[in-house]
């Protein structure tokens, strides 16, 4: 029999044990000094918990043969499902009845996917409704880290993948504020943004599929500040309108070593057709709305509302330019509720409007245009006792 191997450096601890979470393997109270055993039904499995052992390839070998047999599975399959535990992945399937597509085609798929992700890598850190040639360093740093996962078989299947490893909630003492960490900012980049581009491909099957009208430049705005940019939907066009005949499906499937960032809309689908009027809406983007809005992520740190007034004052905790600042905003009723919700259970929010310095170095951002919480990341944060 044909021996399966996994590189032991794509599944990690942590990505195995999220992978028993996920089909309903419980942890045994009374771990091993190297390793855990996971219990099923009736059944075992071993999971090693050094990834750096001469021979941890080969237990993740006995691990596959372990879950196929006791699940019936092939151990093909469990390898695979495997593969991208760590990674959050957006499949790419083109219908065409060609046996194949020319090179051209899939030269214009390939750069259309890749323009796609750096389109919303922009969006990520900047909203802007046309990003042109500016492009942050992160974005494109962004794009160098993301990649084509292996082709799968049916159809014409890309599976774009970004990875994210573990993201672990932060706890923090229940009177002390939550913190934020340079690094681990860093490491929550690549889930953002692809939360923003299920984000976005969720606005345009909605304005340009399930729309019977090209939106006003007047309805794009609210969809630029969900992250939606010209540059994201010329990539789109290209992608939808690059097969001789039949539809780009999408399908989205988290990491598993996260909880994913929101639920519904993990398939979506866009006729050939389509493509014009996704060619149509970034036109409208890039020539008749002007929007450049700051994105700054980070927790509230202050609220102050007096009773009688709607509108409150909050002060966000973000990283600019490397260090923690604190920056004042004001906000109408429902933000402030979203604000106080977040101060409360001690979670992240994204903010996005326009951002001044004043010249003793105070940042305030008199217009927000977006407030919410940052769902793309674990909303497990939770305060823990002192006791």
């Amino acid at each position: 029999m044909m021996q399966t191997v996994v590189p032991s450096s794509h599944v990690s601890p942590a990505g195995l044990k999220a992978y028993l979470t996920a089909n309903s393997w419980q942890l045994r109270d009374k771990p091993l000094p190297r390793a855990e055993i996971w219990e099923r039904d009736s059944h075992e499995v071993l999971v090693p918990l050094n990834s750096e052992a001469s021979d941890y390839p080969r237990r993740i070998r006995n691990f596959i043969e372990d879950i196929a047999s006791q699940g019936g599975l092939s151990e093909e399959d469990v390898a695979r499902e495997l593969q991208y535990v760590e990674d959050d992945v957006i499949n790419l399937r083109f219908e065409d009845a060609r046996p194949y597509i020319p090179l051209v085609d899939a030269s214009k798929i390939l750069n259309g996917a890749r323009d796609f992700t750096i389109a919303n890598a922009c969006s990520t850190l900047q909203r802007k409704s046309y990003h042109g040639r500016s492009r942050p360093p992160a974005a494109r740093k962004y794009a160098e880290t993301v990649g084509m996962g292996h082709t799968l078989r049916g159809s014409f299947i890309i599976p774009i993948v970004s990875p994210i490893g573990t993201m672990r909630p932060v706890l923090a003492e229940s009177d002390q504020d939550p913190l934020l960490d340079v690094e681990l900012e860093s490491d929550y980049f690549p889930r953002r943004v692809t939360g923003v581009m299920a984000d976005v491909l969720r606005q345009l099957q909605e304005l340009a599929v399930e729309r019977g009208n090209i939106p006003s430049a007047d309805d794009l705005r609210q969809a630029v500040y969900g992250g939606l940019s010209a540059d994201a939907c010329a990539a789109l066009a290209v992608m939808v309108s690059a097969p001789e005949v039949g539809d780009l499906d999408i399908t989205l499937r988290w990491a598993l070593t996260s909880a994913p960032p929101r639920a519904g809309g993990e398939y979506l689908r866009f006729p050939k057709e389509s493509a014009g009027a996704i060619k149509e809406i970034g036109h409208i983007l890039r020539n008749d709305v002007r929007i450049s809005d700051t994105v700054l992520y980070g927790f509230v740190s202050s609220l102050d509302r007096d009773p009688d007034d709607n509108e409150g004052v909050v002060k966000v905790k973000a990283l600019l330019g490397g260090r923690v600042r604190p920056v004042k905003m004001t906000l109408g009723p429902d933000d402030y509720h979203v604000a106080v919700e977040a101060n409360d259970l001690k979670l992240r929010v994204v903010v996005a409007g326009t951002l001044y310095k004043s010249g003793t170095g105070v940042y305030s951002m008199p217009t927000v245009d977006l407030f919410r919480v940052d769902d793309y990341l674990p909303l497990q944060f939770r305060a823990v006792s002192s006791a």
